[in-house]
């Protein structure tokens, strides 16, 4: 009898351990996306962060307002300049055409010219301005919601 009991607990724990093995693999972050193909032309741009008027914004995943990981590409037109500033998070950034002028910390001098294919990431809150001569596409993987907190040049 004692041999019955302990045999049908564990195959009660083992089968237990099955369901809860099974139930925890189907569980997915809320914020994974199933499939997402965005060809060039099926870009929607849209007005800039207000930090940069001129500027053009394309969402290729997630929303830049809310709280989660996002990717956009921001299009600046030649001679845009970006002013002194930083994020609150994590940023991740591909020049995927153009070239940019990337100066860092609390002085933002003497930049360094990133041209196509070129990435960068900064730790959140590294002071950085970014200047461009020709038109220039950037891609940026972060965290929401995206800050952009100007500074003045010598503070921080």
């Amino acid at each position: 009898m004692k041999k019955n009991c302990l045999s049908l607990a564990i195959s009660f724990l083992c089968m237990l351990s099955f369901v809860a093995t099974l139930g925890a693999a189907e569980k997915k972050p809320a914020s994974a996306a199933k499939k997402i193909i965005v060809t060039p032309n099926e870009l929607q741009w849209k007005q800039g962060p207000a930090a940069v008027p001129e500027a053009k914004m394309a969402v290729l995943e997630g929303d830049p307002k809310q709280k989660g990981f996002f990717v956009m590409r921001i299009k600046l037109p030649a001679g845009s300049k970006i002013p002194l500033h930083v994020h609150e998070n994590i940023e991740r950034v591909t020049v995927i055409s153009g070239k940019i002028n990337l100066a860092m910390g609390d002085r933002a001098e003497n930049p360094i010219e990133l041209p196509a294919g070129s990435y960068f990431s900064l730790a959140p809150n590294i002071p950085h301005n970014v200047s461009v001569a020709e038109e220039t596409v950037l891609q940026i993987a972060t965290f929401g919601p995206w800050t952009f907190k100007p500074l003045k040049k010598g503070a921080q």
